[in-house]
């Protein structure tokens, strides 16, 4: 090996390698009795590889006998209820297509008259109901107006049918009771700091309105009751009803009142005698404002600074507050002049003739010739005319003389008869048991008995 030459060593080596590599690269015998395999590359829906490894599995090579797909599941059970939050802007036809549901159901729905003519006002915050079949096709609609009553539609064969629903109620009969004070001044404050609604604080005024002027007579110390129907649904309270009895202690004197209705289904508000609270006038043509001059045949005049007769009492309330009639009547003047601005005459009968003075505006319709009822808004509170500032001057005529509003005596309407008289002692003993045996305590409601 020493006397090898080096060159010829290394050119066998060379060789010796070259020849390694081409025996390697040389193909297998393939074996004849394995026939080729193929292998399936392809990939299931939402199915990934596995970032290290995957066994691939071959096909098989025989079927297995076939097996019926499961038949697929919808996403709409045909008796549920689809709910839909109507959006501010929305109509109808908005939230059928927000709802995939079809032009031509929409179409036959509004083709429906008069029944579905809410549809067209379906307000924002509200909901749309749908009931959609297997097919995904619409089946019902339901559209709540409010939480006692609502517009259902329902497809019966090929024809949509609608119908209006009322929601099952229960009433519970509750209570409050209050007191005037330094801090709670008016029955409004009063009222609220008790916890009634502004609904019910105006129910309770116009209960007591033809004997207590809530602008003039209210005092420190006055106190009120007040029993009232609280009405549910679904054990969700969703309204007040009627007031059913209430007392109000005003400077000393209680006055009491209980809803009664007579046989022939008419309702209104009595004394415990029978007697009727309801007057031919009310004491106030205002509601929930002030006097800012009372009635004075010696008054400063604020503009003109000389003593001129105030034939009247100024009511100081918010421009466009509403002014109503003090009785029924008819309209006789609609006017605006530089003295009392825009005014309203209204005659009661022969005897009797109410003026009303600085409106602001008529109310619409009200004009020489028609006829107006008790607490019909006729005007709204303004400036016009000779007024340092908004309020109503109302005037109160007997006979063609001015009276003194706070104090002329009001004709009265009809007691309860006589021969109704023990149907109203009947009927009216519980309740005004039930306002006074919770008269002066705070936190009592209970259901109202079966009877």
């Amino acid at each position: 090996m020493d006397k090898y030459p080096k060159n010829h060593l290394k050119a066998a080596v060379a060789a010796a390698f070259c020849f390694l590599i081409f025996i390697t690269a040389l193909p297998a015998k393939e074996n004849s009795d394995t026939s080729r395999i193929p292998v399936s590359l392809s990939i299931k829906p939402n199915e990934t590889l596995s970032e290290t490894s995957a066994e691939v599995q071959p096909a098989a090579v025989s079927k297995s006998p076939e097996v019926e797909p499961p038949a697929p599941t919808s996403p709409i059970v045909e008796d549920e209820w689809v709910r839909i939050t109507i959006r501010k802007g929305d109509s109808l036809a908005a939230i059928f297509n927000r709802a995939g549901l079809s032009p031509k159901d929409l179409y036959e729905i509004m083709s429906l008259g008069k029944d579905v003519k809410s549809l067209k006002k379906i307000l924002p915050s509200k909901e749309v109901k749908f009931k959609i079949d297997e097919t995904g096709a619409l089946a019902a609609l339901n559209y709540a107006e409010s939480p006692l009553r609502s517009l259902q539609i329902v497809k019966t064969g090929s024809l949509y049918k609608a119908q209006w629903l009322s929601a099952e109620t229960e009433t519970i009969i509750s209570y409050k009771t209050a007191s005037i004070t330094a801090e709670k001044p008016s029955l409004y404050h009063a009222g609220k700091a008790a916890g009634l609604s502004d609904n019910m604080i105006m129910q309770l005024s116009n209960v007591f309105q033809w004997d207590i002027s809530f602008a003039l007579d209210i005092r420190k110390d006055d106190t009120f009751t007040v029993l009232y129907e609280d009405i549910y649904v679904d054990g969700e309270k969703v309204k007040e009803g009627n007031i059913l009895a209430a007392q109000f202690n005003n400077m000393g004197k209680t006055f009491e009142a209980v809803r009664y209705t007579d046989a022939s289904g008419y309702s209104d508000y009595y004394a415990q005698d029978g007697a009727s609270l309801r007057k031919a006038f009310i004491r106030d043509p205002v509601h929930f404002s002030h006097v800012s001059s009372s009635f004075n045949m010696r008054r400063l005049h604020p503009i003109h600074k000389r003593v001129m007769p105030h034939r009247g009492i100024d009511y100081a309330a918010k421009k466009g507050t509403p002014v109503l009639a003090a009785g029924d009547g008819k309209v006789t003047i609609t006017r605006q002049n530089n003295a009392s601005g825009r005014f309203i005459v209204v005659q009661h009968g022969q005897q009797y003739t109410t003026k009303y003075l600085h409106l602001s505006a008529f109310a619409k319709g009200v004009r020489p010739g028609k006829t107006v009822k008790q607490g019909q808004t006729i005007g709204y509170v303004g400036a016009t005319g000779w007024a340092t500032a908004p309020h109503l001057h109302y005037e109160f005529l007997v006979n063609g003389v001015h009276r003194n509003p706070r104090t002329v005596t009001l004709p009265k309407a009809a007691p309860i008869s006589k021969s109704g008289y023990k149907r109203f002692k009947t009927v009216t003993q519980p309740t005004l048991a039930k306002l006074n045996s919770v008269a002066g305590n705070s936190n009592y409601a209970y259901a109202p008995s079966e009877d």
